[in-house]
């Protein structure tokens, strides 16, 4: 063990009686005299003896207090940190001792101006802007450079945005404008890019569904998206017969303003359905403006993730603000060699399998789950001039929202490698269950503020105002989301990941709530009860397993099936285990540490 296994915290309390002059209590015929002496080591993580002193009259005065820390653990500044406020608690107590312990404030309020305030993204003014009108800017400032290129095709700017207005010209034609939802599943290539900007001309939001998702999931969006159109294919529309200007609020339904929706993405839902998360124009060129301010997006990236997941955002739009190229293709040995790439920890290994021209020559950016520093080292040993940015954000705050950046030449420290600072008007709280800021180095519940907040969940109202609360530490009016990931401060400034409050599971940069697989599990005539976790057998080696009781005989790939009928694939567990019982703790929980380890042999990795 790491620690020891008893306890790790010792108080004592010496009140053996001794006077002012430091001498024992009285024994006949022998004098003695109390000397401190230190050994050098501290035998638990932390110690605190407090002393009980008398005067000379051998009345009551006062505790003295001594820590003891291991300086493996801890630092000095901590440990202090601690002493200063248990005695700030206990003067609170002593103040007015009929106050519970839940309305004490810990924090000092030199400290929390500096969690509220001094460390948040600092105030900027960006005009209200939609992302319309960013990439119009962009399209008459680099009429001639290229956009996009697919296979062997390519557009430029002046291309794109002519075919984008002819399809958007006959969008609107159809009644499509703000506040509607236009599903898009069609395959990679010129003509998906072209309809998102067309659908997003007309005023409307897209919806991006994978093609690669089960009928009966895509039904499920549309149907509760209740979309205006659902658009596969292009192929057949005379769209040559319409102008190719720039559409105004004129050609519109209704004028587009910053606070209509440009995007809606469905997220894992714990109620066993996807729930939908509504963008809107000022949330996502708020988080634009910052990325073309940080990244080479002047260059070209790679557009090698599904639209359904929005870490493919940064990759589809910061460049068309930018005048930068997108290239849509895998990572793939043939991908061209891009200035700066958006990844996921899980997408490493294969970067590292890949020839050297597939990684960026500038800036890599990793997001979307927990970065270790093991998962980096080889790609950083053979890219050291590459800037690496440790990306975080919820999709219910447009992408990201904070970063930390491993300059050139910079090596991650042991640990996690931190989530950063907040962007310049983001404010992320770092809060315990009474909504309070915590110190600097204590866990608590990340929330985070701003302008780049999404509306909320599409017809999910409850939700939305669970979620979606007000902001106590900002200015009223304004809401706070809760993210429901753990954080700590740093004593830098800089947030730190440490997993999650309940048991949602990040896998390879995807949202995915146990619950929505453990309910479609059991809608299978031979399951009972079922759970479903996120195991790590081997270090780096992720993998959802699923557990089940059954009432009839089935098959791993009977599971496998159902499940692949209805969910995306990166929901299909790796493994089935079939137990008589699921273990329960002694409150009748479901005991997860008890689950056994599947036999992976002979299984389909996923």
């Amino acid at each position: 063990l790491a620690h020891h296994p008893l306890f790790q915290v010792m108080l004592t309390l010496n009140n053996t009686g001794h006077d002012a002059t430091g001498m024992l209590a009285s024994i006949p015929g022998l004098s003695s005299t109390l000397n401190h002496t230190g050994i050098g080591i501290t035998k638990f993580d932390l110690s605190f003896a407090f002393n009980e002193a008398t005067t000379e009259d051998d009345e009551p005065d006062g505790l003295t207090l001594t820590v003891e820390f291991s300086t493996d653990l801890f630092d000095r500044e901590t440990a202090a940190s601690l002493l200063q406020r248990l005695t700030h608690l206990l003067t609170a107590f002593t103040t007015d001792p009929e106050q519970s312990l839940a309305q004490v404030e810990l924090l000092v309020p030199a400290e929390r101006h500096q969690l509220l305030e001094e460390w948040n993204g600092r105030p900027v003014e960006n005009p209200p802007m939609n992302v319309v009108a960013l990439f119009e800017e962009q399209a008459a400032a680099t009429p001639d450079a290229v956009a996009l290129t697919h296979a062997s095709q390519s557009l430029t700017y002046t291309e794109l945005n002519a075919r984008a207005n002819q399809l958007a010209r006959h969008l609107a034609g159809l009644g499509v404008g703000p506040e509607q939802f236009v599903a898009v599943d069609i395959p990679r290539g010129l003509d998906l890019v072209t309809t998102l900007l067309a659908i997003v001309k007309t005023g409307a939001a897209y919806v991006p569904i994978d093609p690669d998702y089960p009928a009966e999931r895509i039904a499920h969006i549309l149907g509760d998206a209740d979309t205006a159109l659902h658009l596969t294919s292009l192929d057949g529309l005379e769209l040559d017969r319409y102008t190719n200007g720039n559409l105004t609020d004129a050609d519109r339904t209704t004028p587009l303003t910053p606070r209509h929706p440009a995007y809606m993405i469905y997220t894992s839902g714990s109620t066993g359905r996807p729930k939908g998360v509504i963008i809107e124009h000022h949330a996502l060129s708020t988080y634009l403006t910052r990325a073309r301010a940080t990244y080479p997006a002047t260059g070209s990236t790679l557009l090698h993730s599904p639209l359904a997941f929005d870490l493919t955002v940064t990759a589809l739009w910061t460049p068309l603000i930018s005048g930068g190229t997108i290239h849509l293709t895998d990572l793939a040995a043939d991908a061209p060699q891009p200035t700066f790439l958006k990844i996921t920890p899980s997408h490493l290994p294969l970067l590292d399998a890949l020839p050297e021209t597939v990684s960026p020559t500038q800036t890599l950016i990793i997001g979307g789950e927990q970065l270790l520093p093991h998962a980096l080292t080889e790609w950083r040993t053979r890219h050291p001039q590459v800037t690496v940015i440790n990306d975080y954000g919820p999709t219910e705050a447009t992408v990201s929202t904070s970063d930390y950046h491993l300059l050139p030449g910079q090596e991650p420290s042991d640990g996690p490698v931190p989530i950063g600072r907040p962007f310049p008007n983001a404010r992320l709280y770092v809060l315990d269950a009474s909504l309070r800021p915590v110190p600097v180095g204590v866990l608590g519940e990340l929330y985070i503020a701003g302008p780049q907040l999404a509306r909320g969940y599409h017809q999910r109202p409850g939700l939305t105002a669970q979620r979606f609360t007000a902001d106590p530490h900002g200015t009223p009016g304004t809401r706070m989301y809760r993210t429901g990931d753990l954080a700590r401060w740093h004593t830098d400034g800089h947030l730190e990941y440490a997993g999650r409050t309940d048991h949602q599971i990040k896998l390879r940069g995807h949202r995915i709530e146990p619950a929505e697989i453990e309910t479609t599990l059991t809608t299978h005539p031979s399951v009972a009860q079922t759970a479903v976790i996120l195991r790590e057998d081997q270090p780096g080696d992720q993998r959802l397993v699923a557990y089940t009781v059954t009432t009839t005989p089935v098959t791993d790939d009977d599971l496998r099936t159902h499940l692949s009928a209805n969910l995306p694939d990166y929901m299909v567990p790796s493994a089935f285990v079939t137990l008589d019982t699921l273990p329960l703790t002694p409150n009748g929980k479901l005991d997860r540490n008890a689950l056994p380890a599947p036999d992976y042999s002979n299984r389909t990795t996923g």
